[in-house]
C-alpha cells in the first residue's frame, strides 16, 4: 500500500455508517429501539476486534447526534468518511429517500477508490427482516455477500426476528460478531478515499423514484421577521416565513425543520414551503400532487389578505391537507390572547355550510381545545399524526371511483313484498315514499364543494413571491 492510500485510510472514521429507515411510532413505543441496541452492540464488537482508540468514533447512526447538532451536516461529514457503508435491509429502506440518498452520496466516493469501484466490496448489509432477492432495486442486488454463511434463522427472517425472540438470544450474537468481523476486513481491505463533506440532501436517491403519495409537502404560514406587528414578540420568527419557531424564542432550529425530520421517520420525503407559494397548489382538487401540512402561526390570521387566503383553503378543503396549529403556551403574549385567536381561528378554519372536518382541528385536543399543540414534545407526536393521515386521505383521493350506472340503489324492503302484491323489481320502486336521504344530500355537498370556483391566481400574487423564503427544498 502506498503511502498516500495508507494516509487516507488512517485518515477515514468512523468504521461504519449505519443506514436504516425510521419507524414511525406505535403508541408510546420506540419501534427504533431494537436497531439503537443492534448498533451499540455491533460497536462493541468491531472495538473488541480493532485497536481502535476509545476516543475515536466506532460507527455512526444518526439517533447518536447530540441535540441541537445539524443533522444534515453531521450525515454529510460521517459519509464522506467512514470506512464501511451498512444499510439495514428493510422494505422501508429502499422506499426512503434520505437512504437513497446516503447510499448514492457514498457510492460517489467509491466509485473514485483507486483500482476501480470499491462499491460492492466496501458495502455490508445487514438483513433486518428477510428479503426476497427481487424485492431488491439493483444497486443493492449489485452487492456480492454471501448471507447464506449466517445462522439459517438470520438468513430466513432476519435480525430483527432474532431480536425479538430470547431464545434466538445466541444466534443474535453469533450474527452480531460475524457482522463486526466482516466490517473489520472489509476496513483493512478496501480503500475509499475520504472526500470533502457534500450536502447528501442534495444527491438523488440510488434508488427508483417513489410514489406521490411519498411525497410531503410541509407548507408553513407565519410572518418573517420584518413583517412582525408591533404587538407580537418578533423573537419567534426569522429573515424568512419558514423560520419561525414558536416554541423557542430566538432559538437557531425552525419548526418546519425539525417537521422534516419527523416527516423522514415517517418514511415521507418533505419538502418545505411558505403557504403563500404553495397554496394554489395544495387547494389544486382535480389533480393533487401529493399530502401535506400545513403549520399555521395564529397571529398571521390577523391580516386579511392572509386570513382570506386561509378561508379559501378551509372551503375547498383538501382532505390530504392537515392542519397543526403550534400554540405555545408559556409565550406569555399567547397565554394572554389564547381565547380571541382560539376563536379566530375556529372561525377561519370552519367549513362553511357543513360541519368542522377533522383535518381542520387542533390536532392536540378533541377540536374544542384551545391550546392547539402546546409544546414542543406534544407537536413532535402531532405532527406524525397529520402526516399519516394526509397520506392516507391523499391515497385513498387516487383509488378508483366506481362507474355511476343511473341505477337507484335497492331496497332492502323491496326484497320482502306482501305476498298479495304482484312481483316487483326490487331495485326500483314505482311509487316510493318521500325520505330524507341525508347520505345523498352530503355527497351533493361534496360534488359542489369540489368543483364550486377557482382559485383566484390575483390573490396569490399580492404576496412578496420574490423574497428568498420560498419555495425550499429539504
Amino acid at each position: 500500500m502506498n503511502d498516500a492510500a495508507g494516509k487516507q485510510k488512517a485518515q477515514a472514521k468512523p468504521h461504519f455508517f449505519l443506514s436504516y429507515a425510521h419507524m414511525p411510532p406505535v403508541g408510546t413505543r420506540n419501534p427504533n429501539s431494537r436497531v439503537s441496541q443492534f448498533y451499540e452492540d455491533l460497536c462493541e464488537a468491531v472495538l473488541q476486534l480493532t485497536p481502535l482508540p476509545t476516543a475515536d468514533p466506532v460507527g455512526f447512526m444518526d439517533e447518536t447526534m447530540h441535540q441541537g447538532d445539524n443533522w444534515a451536516v453531521k450525515i454529510s461529514e460521517a459519509l464522506a468518511t467512514c470506512r464501511v457503508f451498512v444499510p439495514l435491509y428493510h422494505p422501508r429502506l429502499f422506499r426512503s429517500t434520505p437512504c437513497g440518498q446516503e447510499w448514492y452520496t457514498f457510492a460517489q466516493r467509491a466509485a473514485n477508490a483507486p483500482g476501480g469501484t470499491a462499491q460492492n466490496s466496501a458495502v455490508v448489509p445487514v438483513l433486518w427482516v428477510g428479503m426476497r432477492e427481487g424485492a431488491l432495486p439493483s444497486v443493492a442486488s449489485a452487492v456480492q455477500f454471501n448471507h447464506s454463511s449466517f445462522p439459517r434463522a438470520y438468513a430466513e427472517d432476519g435480525l430483527y426476528a432474532l431480536m425479538a425472540q430470547r431464545h434466538h438470544q445466541g444466534l443474535y450474537e453469533k450474527v452480531v460478531y460475524k457482522l463486526a468481523r466482516r466490517i473489520v476486513e472489509v476496513a483493512l481491505e478496501t480503500v475509499v478515499p475520504v472526500v470533502e463533506p457534500v450536502d447528501f440532501t442534495t444527491n438523488p436517491s440510488a434508488f427508483p423514484g417513489r410514489s406521490p403519495a411519498d411525497e410531503l409537502t410541509i407548507a408553513v404560514l407565519a410572518f418573517k421577521d420584518s413583517e412582525v406587528p408591533a404587538h407580537r414578540d418578533r423573537g419567534y420568527y426569522g429573515a424568512r416565513r419558514i423560520d419561525w419557531q414558536p416554541y423557542v424564542r430566538g432559538g437557531d432550529a425552525a419548526l418546519a425543520e425539525k417537521a422534516a425530520q419527523l416527516a423522514r421517520q415517517c418514511d415521507l420525503n418533505p419538502t418545505i414551503h411558505e403557504f403563500e407559494l404553495a397554496a394554489a397548489r395544495l387547494m389544486e382538487l382535480e389533480r393533487p400532487q401529493g399530502p401535506g401540512v400545513l403549520l399555521v402561526d395564529r397571529w398571521v390570521l390577523q391580516d386579511p389578505q392572509r386570513c382570506a387566503l386561509v378561508r379559501e383553503f378551509a372551503r375547498r378543503n383538501p382532505a390530504w391537507v392537515a392542519v397543526v396549529e403550534p400554540w405555545n403556551r408559556d409565550d406569555p403574549q399567547c397565554a394572554a390572547e389564547t381565547g380571541p385567536l382560539a376563536a379566530l381561528s375556529e372561525q377561519v378554519l370552519r367549513h362553511r355550510g357543513g360541519s368542522v372536518r377533522p383535518s381542520f382541528r387542533p390536532i392536540a385536543g378533541d377540536g374544542t381545545d384551545p391550546d392547539g399543540v402546546p409544546t414542543a414534545s406534544d407537536f413532535g407526536l402531532a405532527f406524525q399524526h397529520a402526516a399519516i393521515r394526509a397520506q392516507k386521505a391523499y391515497k385513498e383521493r387516487a383509488l378508483p371511483r366506481p362507474p355511476v350506472t343511473g341505477e337507484s340503489r335497492p331496497r332492502l324492503r323491496d326484497a320482502f313484498g306482501d305476498a298479495g302484491r304482484p312481483p316487483q323489481n326490487r331495485y326500483a320502486d314505482p311509487d316510493p315514499p318521500a325520505e330524507h336521504d341525508e347520505h345523498d344530500e352530503n355527497d351533493d355537498q361534496d360534488e359542489q364543494d369540489e368543483h364550486d370556483g377557482e382559485f383566484d391566481p390575483d390573490l396569490d400574487g399580492e404576496f412578496d413571491e420574490d423574497d428568498e423564503g420560498g419555495d425550499h427544498d429539504v
